[in-house]
């Protein structure tokens, strides 16, 4: 993952912001919903489709289908709404609403959702970006420190934060939060 000179920087500059927005401690859990209502994103669950779509839904919230469908943004006009897969865990279901938020965030472009020859359109620059800011909106660089300084378990951490154990994890090395908590004792 190459991201651009300075995007980690903006990236918990961008964390800091949203919570300060939402009178929220820097190292405090954030809520994806909350987050999605200030920025006056609509949140949709994809069970919601279910009478109109019963046999795609079902496949897509069901074991087998899971892995092909955890969430997209669909515009409408000027309106954004985030459609999420809830056959997913709630930790995977906030990185998932997450990541779709980072991507209304960082002012990417809405695209088609197929290109000409009818594959999915996928931008690996602008997922990189969104695949960052989404974790270190969910745990920001403080929270991070602040979950080593306590001393806590990972479990405890993540569940604290509402978010996967792989991804506490993630946030834990990639902020060098041990590091930083030890030497500020």
């Amino acid at each position: 993952m190459a991201l651009r000179r300075g995007f980690k920087t903006e990236a918990n500059a961008t964390s800091r912001e949203i919570r300060a927005e939402l009178g929220l401690a820097t190292d405090a859990p954030l809520c994806p919903f909350m987050t999605a209502t200030h920025l006056g994103v609509t949140v949709v669950k994809l069970s919601a489709f279910t009478a109109q779509h019963p046999e795609a839904v079902g496949y897509l919230i069901g074991s087998m289908g899971q892995t092909e469908f955890s969430a997209i943004t669909v515009c409408i006009g000027t309106q954004r709404v985030v459609i999420y897969n809830d056959g997913h865990s709630p930790a995977r279901c906030a990185a998932n609403i997450m990541h779709e938020l980072s991507h209304l965030l960082l002012l990417h472009p809405p695209h088609p959702l197929c290109g000409e020859n009818g594959k999915r359109h996928f931008d690996a620059s602008l997922e990189d970006e969104a695949n960052w800011l989404g974790p270190a909106l969910l745990v920001s660089d403080e929270a991070a420190v602040a979950v080593a300084k306590r001393n806590l378990a990972l479990r405890s951490a993540a569940d604290e934060y509402g978010v996967s154990r792989q991804l506490m994890q993630m946030r834990l090395n990639v902020t060098g939060a041990h590091r930083r908590a030890s030497r500020a004792a």
